[in-house]
């Protein structure tokens, strides 16, 4: 009897535990994301070899394109790697040094030297408090390519699913300026109380998009269901072009931009202009919940071909993300960043915007697909190389997500649809 009374209170103080934890999860990670918490210096000892896989041309390239978004910026203005804060002119200085370097054609131990000597060196850590649940490889890779569509200026039989422009009654509202640390002190006093968890002064707000009604109010935004296929925008005159595959279309949107080749010989580059503002939801992970793919079978060239093997059920799967991406034509026919400069295939990544700071130099660590002569896997090569931090997603929240550009050609294509890797995320910081 002593003994079972001694069991029960061990079970309930281990629920309590994982209770309090499971708590103080709740509102550090998706209420306030700290990156002070998430980068850390990494001492000069611990530095991971610089064997960067790509050649220097690539590499000049891409800081060139990165300079150009930054002589756009007011000298002034702040950028935080953690803990650690330099203002653009720092950063811009310490890129244009590079670039000189770098022109010098040195040798990869020449240029390692350099970066020790003008930069300090951040790494994305694992959060987690719990010992056994910190990764050595906490950033999960994927990848994203310029994919090209079949499209015509006029509908007709053939090109009938359309692109939209960003509708006129999409608003977007940020929270933050709306002082709302005082009404959740004063609706939820309790919270500032709390022995673990964030600060009020520390919570972030999101940034909402929504419709605009006559009346002033505003509602969310139409989802993908009722904009496809209960024809919410059909009378609104927004399409941008059509395009002759629903299913090009909707990886099109995942994508982020892509070329539109016209029936007239042209081709017409569209982007990123806006969305509408409904969470982007895996429809590979869907599949997999419904016991129609196994994990790891699941890429985007095989969710691609059992979609088209079951086309019955093509409006139902991408039904359940509701997230829409709309489109406008870009003047060059290069895939642009969130900074509106060109990216570089293999050198340009995708983050969280809200977390790291746009035009930073990288490192990333991780491993890219081999293919076959025939473009089938065949394996992973170890991948280290400099990168930038030039572009966002609507799927690249948190600190441990990045997208890596593969470029607009079929290799490039064949390593997005594939590429779902572990690995580590470095910032350069000037010092």
């Amino acid at each position: 009897m002593w003994f079972q009374r001694r069991y029960v209170v061990l079970v309930v103080f281990c629920l309590i535990l994982f209770s309090f934890f499971s708590l103080y999860s709740h509102f550090k990670i998706p209420g306030s994301i700290r990156v002070e918490e998430t980068l850390k210096i990494v001492p000069e000892s611990r530095w991971p070899v610089l064997r960067d896989d790509l050649d220097l041309q690539s590499l000049s390239l891409a800081l060139e394109r990165n300079l150009v978004y930054l002589k756009k910026l007011s000298g002034k203005r702040n950028f935080n790697y953690g803990s650690q804060v330099v203002s653009a002119d720092q950063v811009l200085a310490a890129q244009i040094k590079l670039l000189d370097f770098i022109k010098q054609n040195p040798g990869v131990q020449e240029l390692e030297l350099f970066l020790k000597k003008k930069f300090k060196l951040l790494e994305s850590v694992s959060r987690s408090r719990l010992p056994w649940r910190k990764k050595e490889n906490p950033v999960l890779f994927t990848g994203y390519y310029v994919p090209t569509l079949r499209g015509s200026r006029q509908p007709d039989e053939k090109y009938r699913y359309p692109l939209y422009k960003k509708p006129v009654d999409l608003v977007v509202v940020d929270l933050s300026k709306f002082n709302l640390h005082r009404r959740v002190r004063n609706l939820w006093p309790w919270l500032a109380k709390l022995p673990f968890g964030p600060r009020l002064e520390e919570l972030r707000f999101p940034t909402l998009r929504g419709r605009l009604l006559e009346n002033g109010k505003i509602v969310p935004y139409h989802t993908r269901s009722e904009i496809d296929y209960d024809g919410k925008l059909r009378e609104d005159n927004l399409e941008l072009v059509w395009v002759d595959d629903e299913i090009d279309r909707f990886f099109l949107q995942i994508q982020g931009s892509g070329r539109v080749c016209l029936g007239d010989g042209q081709t017409m580059m569209v982007g990123y202009a806006a969305a509408n503002g409904h969470p982007y939801r895996s429809i590979g992970g869907w599949l997999i919940r419904q016991g129609l793919m196994k994990r790891e079978a699941v890429s985007m060239p095989s969710i691609q071909a059992w979609i088209r093997k079951h086309p019955e059920r093509m409006a139902e799967i991408f039904k359940v993300n509701p997230s829409y991406v709309f489109f406008r034509e870009l003047p060059t026919l290069e895939a642009l960043g969130c900074f509106q400069v060109p990216v570089t295939a293999g050198r340009s990544i995708a983050t969280d915007r809200k977390l790291f700071p746009g035009g930073a130099l990288g490192l990333i660590i991780t491993q890219l697909p081999k293919f076959s002569p025939a473009g089938e896997l065949s394996g992973w090569r170890p991948c280290t190389r400099l990168v930038f931090n030039q572009d966002t997603g609507g799927a690249i929240k948190g600190p441990h997500r990045v997208d890596l550009y593969c470029g607009d050609d079929k290799p490039a294509e064949l390593t997005a649809g594939v590429m779902k890797q572990p690995g580590r995320l470095f910032f350069f910081v000037p010092r």
